[in-house]
């Protein structure tokens, strides 16, 4: 390995190793090859590391990429490992399988050594921001990756994406561009997943307030003005309700309380303002009657879900997206949660 290019993938291969306990003690020479980087474990075993860097390592590359290793080289116990900017989760797991390690420039660790097992999210890569261009940077990214993932077995053209988000069609192509270049959307513009589901969640920061009380039944000039749409819920704009009792409505394994708080969705930024308002600011998140959430697009509101017909909500709901989007915000309980839980009835699990 001899580009400047390379040189930055050993960097940030090491320091990432270093994160984990594995210190870089230098290059090894041999009669056969040179390896990139000789690395000390936490009981003094050393393994010599032969490093390969891609852009973007997809399914279909691995087996290429582990032939980059030769059969002397393994029998003398290198360890492969590929350093790229994104790797799909289908390419590490044939990467898995074939015992070989990978850094992917978003902070997911993998290697397999005699005496060494690492599968760890690692800080230092943060770096590599100028190498790793994320997606899903702007309202637009954001807005087409929650439309393709809503509906993930259809194919949308450039022009139905655009009338469908009321963007410019030009931004959306792309915004669409990126995500093939990202390997995050299929030869036929379909997400990959749990890819884009992933990236979407690192992106999910919606803007919220915790309140005093909620709004009553019936019509009143307050309901008016904080415009909860509940004449015609799936074809208004209006509160919906998301994260914990919207995934227990939707047959998620979690639990909660029967007075456990609501977390609601508002249209918009004015709305949660006025809410905050007229429904009063909580004294403490202990105290709080609710929690008003902005999300960072805006079909979370204008997409809802009327599921009182089952009985188990008075309030509208978000798509099941958005649920999921929620969970996977809780580094507690959020992955094991979606691991476990299938959208009922019309919906496709992408997470």
């Amino acid at each position: 390995m001899g580009s400047e290019r390379d040189s930055d993938a050993i960097s940030f291969l090491t320091r990432a190793l270093a994160e984990v306990g594995l210190q870089p003690v230098g290059e090894q020479e041999s009669a056969d090859a040179v390896a990139d980087v000789v690395v000390r474990g936490r009981h003094g075993v050393e393994f010599a590391v032969e490093v390969t860097r891609r852009a973007l390592v997809r399914e279909g590359d691995v087996r290429g990429i582990v032939r980059g290793l030769s059969a002397a080289e393994r029998r003398r116990g290198v360890v492969g490992v590929i350093v790229a900017d994104r790797i799909t989760e289908a390419a590490k797991q044939r990467l898995r399988a074939k015992s070989w390690g990978w850094l992917d420039l978003r902070g997911d660790l993998h290697v397999e050594a005699p005496g060494v097992f690492v599968d760890s999210r690692v800080t230092v890569v943060d770096s590599a921001s100028e190498v790793v261009k994320e997606p899903l940077a702007g309202a637009v990214g954001l807005e087409l990756a929650c439309l393709l993932l809503m509906e993930p077995t259809r194919t949308f053209g450039v022009r139905e994406a655009a009338a469908q988000l009321t963007r410019a069609p030009s931004s959306v192509s792309q915004e669409l561009g990126r995500l093939r270049e990202s390997g995050l959307v299929d030869t036929a513009d379909r997400p990959v997943s749990p890819d884009l589901f992933r990236v979407l969640a690192r992106r999910w920061r919606p803007e919220s307030v915790d309140v005093a009380s909620l709004p009553g039944p019936g019509a009143s000039p307050i309901n008016d003005a904080m415009r909860l749409g509940l004449d015609d819920p799936e074809r208004q704009v209006g509160w919906a309700l998301g994260d914990t009792l919207a995934a227990i409505a939707y047959g998620a394994p979690v639990s909660a309380s029967g007075a456990y708080p609501p977390d609601l969705y508002v249209p918009d930024r004015a709305t949660l303002r006025r809410g905050r308002q007229l429904l009063g600011a909580a004294v403490s998140r202990q105290e709080r009657a609710g929690t008003l959430r902005v999300a960072p697009v805006p079909m979370v509101t204008a997409r809802r879900v009327d599921w009182n017909a089952q009985a188990t909500t008075e309030w509208p709901l978000v798509h099941p997206l958005f649920v999921a989007l929620d969970l996977a915000k809780d580094p507690d309980r959020g992955s094991e949660v979606l691991a476990a839980w299938d959208p009922p009835g019309r919906w496709q699990r992408v997470w």
